[in-house]
């Protein structure tokens, strides 16, 4: 009787711990879909205030405290939420659930000293043999994610949402003031040359384990939005035959500003295979697809001022009203449109190494290469005028010349990037790293540059940081420089045969400066 009365309470206390387990489970799951769901929330937010951030041609220069302290070699290692950027199968290795986020505040430091005239000879307005700097402003970018493991299939999936920015580009200039000469009377907007080109990826990441403890593969689904501002100043061809066309008035200036958006998708994959207890191994993989910007674009023409030629004359194609009128009565011609343009976003692929010298000392090298071949500028494709009155709109060539699509090419080569970095663990307190990388320079064959991209050359970056570990917090901080070298680009090109300069003449100075600031919670 006692035997029957102590199985039944075995029995009963067995019950109760397992239902007090899947309580427990419940509870717990419930707790970290909270996460997740305030994760989501925080980094629709983050995305929506994330502007710029530039290495070559205009790649992010990296994400997080730990990787941008060590210049980027973090893809052997890929051990926080990160990851998703770097190596999205290091998800696999991480042992905890993570929540985290960084902002990185960076100043471009860049001038230009223009030689910018027609036939190397004649005036254009824009400010030549003195030095100008581009808008001195501090930038922000926000990034963020989430890592959770979840078992599924018999198996532990390990499952990440991020957001965070692949590419990035933001300069802006005031090189320009019309010539006394041309037309005294008007003023260009100061934002002349401005590129404003933001590729924020929202990415779904998934990564297990196909050896345990030794090889993992993990992929990244990334929804990709395209944001792009462009302002340029243009000199066009006068269309007319003298002496409406005569110097200076053979060229006809023209600002454009072009503000669209657009969605597209990509890939990120990669593989982590630890080789023993010391090394490890990472190859990984990006693949976005092209994204299609479509937005408005404005126009303002400023014509030449020629009051010799339409004061007391008789001739009629120079009255009031005809287009000789309009293109020597020093107006302004102000146009909109819809236009379209695809952003060819350029592939890349890399490897990593990670060897940890002893138990806290880690050693790490990268090396990616980016196919910028790919990436041919922007063509813009107008549609659907609106705004032109009078001659502007009645008179065909008029008419054909202020509705002419714009380009503004690019010919870069492919580049490679070496990163090399370290890591010291000091107490389970601090986290010690430092790292240098060096940049190839896209236009390093072409000598081809414009304010709107400006790469000098082959560029060298140093960076360091610590981190803070507090209970189940991390606390980091990063600081790096970028070094860029003098570059004087000997030529204007019209590189796609449009009767317009693409690359601008003159000496180009530059250096960055950035601060990252993170935290990443454990749970």
């Amino acid at each position: 009787m006692m035997q029957r009365q102590d199985k039944k309470s075995i029995i009963q206390l067995d019950m109760l711990n397992n239902n007090l387990t899947k309580r427990m489970f419940y509870k717990l799951m419930e707790i970290r879909m909270g996460i997740a769901k305030f994760s989501v929330i925080l980094l629709i937010v983050m995305a929506l205030l994330m502007p710029n951030l530039i290495a070559s041609g205009f790649e992010n220069s990296g994400i997080g405290t730990q990787a941008m302290s060590m210049a980027g070699a973090f893809r052997a290692i890929a051990d926080d939420w990160t990851a998703a950027y770097y190596n999205p199968a290091g998800y696999a290795f991480i042992k905890d659930n993570q929540l985290g986020a960084n902002m990185a505040f960076f100043q471009l430091r860049h001038e230009i000293n223009p030689d910018y005239r027609f036939g190397n000879t004649f005036e254009t307005g824009i400010f030549n043999d003195r030095t100008d700097y581009n808008k001195n402003e501090i930038l922000s970018n926000p990034s963020g994610g989430f890592v959770v493991k979840l078992p599924l299939w018999g198996k532990e999936i390990v499952m990440g949402l991020s957001a965070y920015q692949p590419f990035d580009n933001n300069i802006s200039w005031k090189l320009f003031s019309l010539p006394l000469a041309y037309n005294d009377s008007l003023w260009v907007p100061k934002d002349q040359f401005t590129n404003n080109l933001d590729v924020v990826s929202f990415q779904l990441t998934v990564a297990r384990e196909f050896i345990e403890d030794k090889l993992s593969l993990g992929l990244g689904v990334q929804v990709l939005r395209g944001d792009l501002l462009f302002t340029n100043i243009n000199f066009r061809d006068n269309p007319y035959p003298p002496p409406l066309s005569v110097r200076p008035w053979d060229k006809i200036t023209e600002w454009s500003h072009n503000d669209g958006k657009g969605w597209g998708f990509g890939l990120n994959g990669g593989m982590l295979y630890k080789l023993n207890e010391k090394l490890q191994l990472a190859i990984t993989a990006q693949l976005p697809f092209d994204i299609t910007i479509n937005g408005t674009a404005k126009f303002e023409f400023y014509m030449p001022k020629i009051p010799t030629l339409i004061e007391n004359t008789e001739d009629p194609n120079l009255q009031e009203g005809t287009a000789g009128y309009l293109f020597a009565s020093g107006s302004k011609v102000v146009d909109s449109a819809d236009f379209e343009t695809k952003l060819k976003l350029p592939p890349s692929i890399a490897l990593g190494i990670a060897y940890n010298i002893t138990e806290r000392l880690t050693v790490s090298v990268d090396a990616s290469y980016t196919f910028w071949s790919r990436f041919d500028g922007f063509y813009f494709n107008y549609t659907n005028h609106r705004g032109l009155t009078g001659a502007a709109d009645s008179a065909a060539t008029a008419r054909n010349f202020f509705t002419q699509n714009l380009a503004n090419p690019l010919n870069w080569d492919d580049a490679g990037k070496i990163m090399l970095g370290a890591r010291y663990e000091y107490q389970n307190l601090f986290t010690f790293l430092a790292g240098v990388s060096d940049d190839q320079s896209p236009i390093r064959k072409t000598a081809e540059i414009n304010p709107q991209f400006v790469d000098t050359g082959d560029k060298v970056t140093v960076s360091g940081g610590v981190i803070w570990h507090y209970r189940q917090w991390d606390f980091g901080v990063s600081t790096n420089y970028t070094h860029y070298p003098n570059f004087t680009a000997p030529d204007m090109v019209d590189l796609n045969n449009d009767g317009l300069y693409d690359t601008f003449k003159g000496s180009y100075k530059a250096s960055r400066y950035e601060t990252v600031l993170s935290f990443n919670y454990r749970f």
